[in-house]
């Protein structure tokens, strides 16, 4: 997980809060035996793939982005702001890397990758078209109202906190965690990748789960 130094105690709490939901997360697997063998990833993979929530959000086209349109492909999502200073430019970077070595394996036409702001107050559809395109123009991007951003980041266990500016208010940041989630052409979390996040890996990763995923 990524965090801006600002705001100490508000990064420490996230991060336990994180810790807590993602040992929940190991905690249904040892309560419950999974129906496949965990893989080995550079994060944490769920064999027991769970669904995401219905959500409505807008596309960078404007148009709605629903939950049946991460239906038929795999799609690799990720939170972030296009004013974020460093874990989001990072996390696009690798992404861009990731998409290239897709290709040089024939499978990149099945996958759909996706940027959904965690700061609908400035980022506007047409702000994130621009801002995902700079890095890959496959790049997709997605905002929303609060509520249904809060809804879906809960689902995939992603935490973020508006931190203030009192000297300047307009130039708020927003802490949050830097996991790129792997969602199965089913619409369900079938793996969580955590930072430091490694294109060369996420990349043998995604074809081991693709290779054995229900």
């Amino acid at each position: 997980m990524t965090f801006r130094r600002t705001g100490f105690g508000l990064a420490l709490a996230l991060i336990l809060a994180l810790a807590l939901a993602l040992g929940w997360v190991l905690g249904q697997w040892w309560l419950r035996p999974p129906s496949s063998p965990p893989l080995d990833i550079a994060g944490i993979y769920l064999p027991d793939a769970q669904p995401l929530p219905t959500f409505r959000l807008v596309a960078q086209n404007g148009q709605p982005f629903i939950r049946d349109d991460l239906i038929g492909h795999w799609t690799f999502l990720y939170f972030g702001y296009s004013y974020c200073p460093d874990a989001c430019p990072l996390a696009l970077v690798d992404l861009n890397r990731l998409q290239q070595r897709l290709v040089e394996t024939g499978v990149d036409d099945e996958v759909r990758y996706l940027f959904v702001t965690v700061d609908p107050q400035r980022d506007t559809p047409e702000r994130l078209r621009e801002y995902v395109r700079y890095f890959n123009p496959k790049f997709q991007g997605a905002t929303g109202s609060s509520e249904e951003i809060n809804g879906l980041t809960k689902a995939l266990h992603v935490f973020y906190q508006r931190v203030e500016n009192p000297e300047h208010p307009e130039y708020y940041i927003m802490d949050h965690s830097s996991t790129i989630s792997l969602i199965d052409p089913q619409a369900r979390l079938r793996a969580i990748f955590t930072p430091p996040q490694d294109s060369a890996r996420m990349a043998t990763d995604f074809l081991k789960i693709r290779t054995i995923a229900p």
